[in-house]
């Protein structure tokens, strides 16, 4: 029988495939990653052999699609990085970004939150779910997570917590026109 698969695989009488009659030491090998990777110590691009070099490099990709307004394109390449190496902030964080561009912003949060499980130094990250968080007048959320990006940069010199402590003023500014406006009558966004 295993004459036959050898045959169909193309290898001499005789000759063993590597993928049918592993060595020893190459079953203890996979053995060991297949483990690791059910224990989530190892990702998908891992088990592959892709290096983390191409997978920013599509991030790149990504990143370029979305910055010049192809959504769709990016929205499939942060999928397929996700699904490749689940456990990377920055993959999260563009696919958190490209739900808050089509306007998904559960989606969007998700996304952000699971990128601030794995980097809870994510700068950008803490701002652009405040910043939903602020659109839909989620005040308490979105001061705790412009802090948060305040507080990793006490320098002042970081654009996005910058960013963040303007838009604390505009938490403040909301709140003080939700106070003003009539009972019945609550101010749109």
């Amino acid at each position: 029988m295993s004459e036959e698969k050898n045959a169909e695989v193309g290898l001499p009488q005789g000759k063993r495939s590597q993928i049918i009659d592993p060595s020893p030491m190459r079953r203890k090998h996979i053995t060991e990653l297949l483990y690791a990777f059910l224990e989530d110590k190892v990702s998908i691009a891992e088990l592959r052999g892709i290096s983390r070099e191409q997978l920013y490099q599509l991030a790149d990709a990504g990143h370029v699609k979305f910055k010049h307004g192809r959504i769709d394109e990016a929205e499939k390449i942060f999928q397929g990085l996700i699904v490749l190496d689940h456990r990377n902030a920055y993959f999260h964080g563009m696919m958190g970004a490209v739900h808050q561009k089509r306007e998904r912003p559960i989606e969007a949060i998700l996304e952000y939150t699971q990128a601030l499980k794995i980097d809870k130094r994510d700068i950008a990250t803490y701002v652009n779910r405040g910043e939903i968080y602020l659109r839909h007048k989620n005040y308490k959320k979105a001061a705790e997570d412009f802090r948060n990006a305040i507080l990793l940069d006490r320098s002042g010199i970081n654009l996005w917590a910058n960013r963040a402590r303007s838009l604390v003023i505009a938490i403040k500014r909301s709140i003080d026109a939700d106070r003003e406006a009539p009972v019945g009558v609550r101010r749109s966004r």
